[in-house]
């Protein structure tokens, strides 16, 4: 046996391995795998205890023990309670080779060695032990507060992600919505009464499938950070496709539209991600900017990603981006035109290098992308041009005076004056007026020395060739001045025709909100380098900022201003304007007219759209009052017909039964006229919430007293931890006399209403769960859920619950009407919590 112990010294290092089994909720079967797990390791010989296992007292759970050791649990005293935590002492003094702890993400009780069970399963690794675990997606910390916004509730103990991730395996115990809805339903998680509280909260198939992708996405990126560990580790620079990603490159122009709805649904048939990249030329990219807005826009709206970097290589800038963000395609557009010259470009250079990864080459054809620079900027020329055209001037002087050498006794002093002027001009025109000076200089030197007697010499002998050398030298200068000033006017003029386009098209946006003129004043201001544009409003006889962009507005500065309807003004600060710029604002003031003129008519929609909702809401009320008011009618008909009939054939019992009778329906009519009446007062914006300290089973017992229960027997289970709300009691005793009302109308006389409440993140949910009929039965005439105050009517609402949503609106709260497991209408009651006690912990029961 020495041997064998020394080779298992050797294969194993001194931490133990952790192994994690992850679930998107209680009961898919976590627990489960693990003594599975344990059980078969323990068949092949490994030295195998429980070290702690919960198994909530499930038959099935508590069978897959088996035959495995079970550490004793520790006894823990705390506030004269008993707890029961895992044993580490016992555990690391036992020393097995695998331990199976169950629930990491578990607190310890006060007194414990450590505060975590996360924190004594790092203690057993660190003993060599090697351990098996459990934990659910909601106890990651970094996916906390997502769950919290998909649940609803605060998940207290929690785990550092880095615990899990550094586990040597951690597989996923996966399993659909609907089958845990329906081990929940059998009763293989929880209690029997717990089962319906739980299905309509937790256990919504939303959360559980929102859970479930959770749960995924967590686990692929950490298989993801392992591969590339192991490419790192290994020095593997290829791309490895464990998760397709596209690699779009756009230019700017027009074409990128084409080029990217493309890429889209190769993306969209790969289930891949999209990243778009721009490449801005390290020459250019301080001189200009090109448009990638739409590019931007699109990718946005195909939920991808965009990248701008700059490098003077872009098919080496494109193809090392792809690498370093574990691209495995990348799509290129290429023109259909012919090339003169097969230089290589872009496409074939991505070609070249990406020998390990998928180009796919969209044909496309149009212009190439608009460059726009910033109004009124000169720029030097740079320094490479500089050089290039001095290098230029000597090879073209050399050549030039070579060839006049030799045709120097044919031609005149005025020939060689023009040659050399042409040339210098050419120059100035090219490479800017430090070389054009440079040429004139030496040109004029190159005349003297070669052409003007004495020949090879620097000595002039007339005069008039000294005036015509002086005169050359002046004029050569002059010249390359102006046309070297003629090529830059060039320029700020293409410039400027690049910013008037760009302005057009800005102006061209229709605006709908502030949040779109906003964008506008910002081109505005930047096109035109000034330091404020600020949108004016009329009020009261004096014009006030209505939207700025920039610095501070101040009428002194105030220098340009352009109408754009009656009550609102376009102003300028420090803006040097000229006929032109103010023609081009004016047609910008215009669009900005018909932006707001398009706010004014989307708020004239939305007014008659709230009105046809109001009249929709009164007509559904109108048909439903109808269906409500012929049965009690009847009744009350029918009973008085009967008694005024034949008094003395009915005994006093049958009498005062159809006296109950009448009574009963007209308190069932005067409720509905109530109703009625409030719904009214909704509808007409009458009724104003007071906030009052609330508690809620006090305004449960008032409200269950108010109304005819039927027959039914209602089950109310509130805990005496719920919070106390501020909210309004009147309206909050309404709204849970009507939903209850409904409750008893239409559930079974021999099964019970229960009304359950837990507290959220958001504040308390009360639950009204009957066994009536489902919000599919057109018996129930469930309307519309409202969420904050937003509600929009169906065709024909049960009164009661219509007066119920109003009033929950009015209190910030909302109503849900769901499905009940096994048949019936859940309406859960949520309550916003403004202000409540300490004691906020309450869990569903």
């Amino acid at each position: 046996m020495a041997p064998m112990a020394t080779v298992s010294e050797n294969q194993h290092p001194s931490r133990g391995e952790l192994r994690v089994y992850l679930g998107l909720a209680p009961g898919v079967g976590k627990t489960f795998r693990m003594l599975d797990e344990g059980w078969r390791r323990k068949e092949r010989g490994t030295d195998v205890v429980a070290a702690y296992v919960e198994t909530h007292a499930r038959v099935l759970t508590e069978a897959q023990l088996r035959d495995l050791e079970i550490i004793a649990r520790k006894q823990v005293h705390y506030r004269g309670t008993t707890l029961e935590e895992m044993d580490l002492e016992a555990v690391l003094a036992r020393k097995p080779e695998l331990a199976l702890v169950d629930e990491l993400a578990h607190t310890n009780a006060p007194g414990s060695a450590n505060e975590k069970r996360w924190q004594d399963v790092e203690a057993l690794l660190d003993a060599g032990i090697d351990v098996i675990t459990t934990v659910n997606i909601q106890h990651l910390e970094s996916v906390n507060d997502v769950v919290e916004k998909i649940t609803g509730i605060v998940q207290k103990e929690t785990v550092p992600d880095f615990i899990v991730r550094r586990a040597e395996q951690v597989e996923l115990v996966d399993i659909t919505p609907e089958a845990l809805r329906r081990r929940m339903a059998h009763g293989n998680i929880y209690p029997a009464e717990k089962i319906d509280a739980s299905l309509s909260n937790f256990f919504r198939s939303g959360n559980l499938t929102a859970l479930r992708e959770l749960s995924l996405l967590w686990l692929a990126d950490r298989v993801e950070d392992s591969l590339q560990d192991y490419l790192e580790a290994h020095d593997i620079k290829g791309s490895w496709e464990t998760r397709e990603r596209l690699v779009v490159a756009v230019t700017g122009s027009a074409l990128d539209e084409v080029l990217l709805r493309r890429a889209a649904r190769i993306a969209a048939r790969n289930h891949a991600e999209l990243l778009a990249v721009h490449v801005v030329d390290v020459a250019q990219g301080r001189q200009s900017s090109t448009d990638v807005s739409l590019a931007r826009a699109l990718v946005s709206e195909f939920e991808g990603t965009f990248h701008e970097i700059v490098d003077e290589d872009v098919a080496a800038a494109l193809v090392a981006f792809a690498r370093a963000e574990r691209g495995t395609q990348i799509v290129l557009g290429s023109s259909r035109k012919r090339r003169v010259l097969r230089v290589p470009g872009v496409v074939e250079n991505v070609l070249r290098q990406a020998r390990d990864l998928d180009v796919h080459i969209i044909a496309v054809d149009g212009q190439p992308p608009v460059k726009v620079r910033r109004r009124r900027v000169v720029h030097a020329v740079s320094r490479t041009r500089i050089v290039a055209g001095l290098l230029s001037l000597a090879v073209i002087m050399a050549i030039l005076t070579v060839v006049m050498v030799r045709l120097r006794s044919d031609i005149s002093a005025s020939t060689v004056f023009l040659v050399y002027l042409a040339a210098v001009l050419t120059l100035a025109s090219v490479s800017g007026v430090v070389v054009g000076v440079v040429a004139a200089l030496l040109a004029s030197g190159l005349e003297n020395y070669y052409f003007v007697r004495p020949f090879h010499t620097f000595v002039v002998s007339r005069p008039d060739d000294a005036a015509a050398l002086v005169a050359y030298l002046i004029f050569a200068i002059g010249a390359s001045v102006v046309v070297n000033q003629f090529a830059l006017r060039s320029g700020e003029a293409a410039r400027a025709r690049a910013e008037a386009e760009l302005l057009a098209k800005t102006a061209a946006t229709v605006a709908t909100s502030q949040g779109d003129l906003l964008p506008l004043l910002n081109s505005l201001r930047t096109i035109y380098a000034v330091p404020t544009v600020a949108l004016l409003e009329k009020r009261d006889g004096a014009w006030a900022p209505e939207l700025v962009s920039g610095e501070a507005f101040s009428e002194e500065l105030v220098n340009s201003r352009f109408r754009v309807n009656e009550t609102t003004s376009l102003v300028m600060a420090g803006a040097e304007l000229d006929n032109q710029d103010r023609e081009l604002i004016a047609a910008f003031a215009g669009h900005i007219a018909a932006g707001m003129e398009s706010q004014r008519l989307a708020r004239d929609a939305e007014v008659l759209k709230a009105s046809a909702e109001r009249d929709a809401l009164r007509i559904g009320l109108l048909r439903s009052v109808s269906h409500d008011l012929r049965p009690s009618l009847a009744k009350i008909e029918k009973s008085v017909a009967a008694l005024l009939r034949d008094n003395t054939t009915w005994s006093e019992r049958q009498q005062k039964e159809f006296l109950r009778t009448i009574g009963r329906e007209v308190n069932s009519l005067t409720r509905l006229v109530t109703n009625l009446l409030d719904s009214g007062r909704i509808d007409a914006r009458l009724v104003a919430p007071r906030s009052r300290r609330v508690v809620l089973a006090e305004t449960v017992a008032r409200a269950v007293e108010t109304i005819d229960t039927r027959g039914c027997t209602l089950q109310i289970e509130l805990p005496e931890t719920l919070p106390v709300l501020t909210t309004d009691p009147d309206l909050l005793e309404r709204i849970i006399a009507n939903v209850v009302s409904n409750a008893c109308e239409f559930s079974p006389v021999d099964q019970a209403i229960r009304l359950s409440a837990g507290v959220t993140a958001k504040g308390i949910e009360m639950l009204v769960i009957d066994r009536g009929p489902g919000t599919r039965d057109p018996r129930r005439r469930v309307p519309a859920q409202v969420r904050h105050g937003e509600r929009h009517a169906t065709s024909e609402e049960n009164i009661a619950l219509s007066v119920a949503n109003g009033f929950i609106g009015l209190l910030h709260g909302g109503l849900r009407f769901e499905d009940t497991p096994g048949g019936g209408l859940t309406v859960v009651i949520e309550l916003t919590q403004d202000s409540a006690s300490p004691m906020n912990t309450a869990p569903f029961k």
